[in-house]
């Protein structure tokens, strides 16, 4: 468990790209989104290790020219959105002794999300323990941490962001870092190995906070 609270600015650098990386886990990005993914890649808020290396793929994606169609591609292959997933984006497929979705590690997952007045979007429809829907929530922990101490509540600010690092610490580390290496290695774009070494680095950069 963390032992402080970080800083207003790590807070809000936290949350931006664990909401980033959460959008680009759901959904692959739009031509105009992409075009403005790499006219920012120099503003990403992460450094180091994984991070680097993201950046790095990311800039080669752009250098070979990566559309979007090319791009949301390689999401529905390695996703399984249109067949057979390569690497299942959910939490319940890789922890469920039965490999299966909406098990009970989907139920625990939105009993957390509860905890902040969350819930999935599509609720009862889809998994709720989806990767980006779970780096949406550590994202969701950090803003209304920051908020709180924006506020001069400090013990709120604690308070959200202790649930996101259990969150963290009972849920995305127990699954998501072997995922995201998986989907590294089978990724087909520069983009898409981009997007998983990026979020292994803000994985790392979270557990780093304490």
């Amino acid at each position: 468990m963390y032992s402080s609270l970080p800083s207003p600015d790590r807070l809000d650098r936290l949350a931006a790209a664990f909401a980033t990386l959460g959008r680009l886990h759901l959904t692959s990005p739009t031509a105009d989104e992409l075009d403005q993914i790499h006219r920012l890649r120099g503003d990403w808020p992460l450094a180091g290790g994984d991070s680097d290396i993201g950046l790095a793929e990311l800039a080669r994606s752009e250098q070979a020219q990566e559309d979007a169609t090319e791009i949301r591609r390689d999401h529905n292959l390695l996703y399984g959105v249109l067949a057979q997933a390569d690497v299942h984006p959910y939490e319940s497929v890789h922890r469920s002794l039965e490999g299966i979705v909406f098990d009970e590690e989907t139920l625990a997952v939105r009993e957390a999300y509860r905890q902040l007045g969350l819930q999935a979007p599509r609720l009862n429809k889809e998994p709720d323990d989806h990767i980006g829907l779970e780096f949406s929530f550590i994202s969701q922990s950090c803003l209304r941490a920051l908020d709180a101490l924006e506020a001069d509540n400090r013990s709120e600010a604690e308070r959200v962001y202790v649930i996101g690092v259990r969150f963290m610490t009972e849920h995305i580390l127990q699954w998501a870092p072997l995922m995201l290496e998986t989907a590294a290695e089978k990724a087909r774009t520069h983009f898409y190995r981009g997007v998983m070494y990026l979020s292994l680095g803000a994985i790392a950069d979270y557990e780093g906070g304490a």
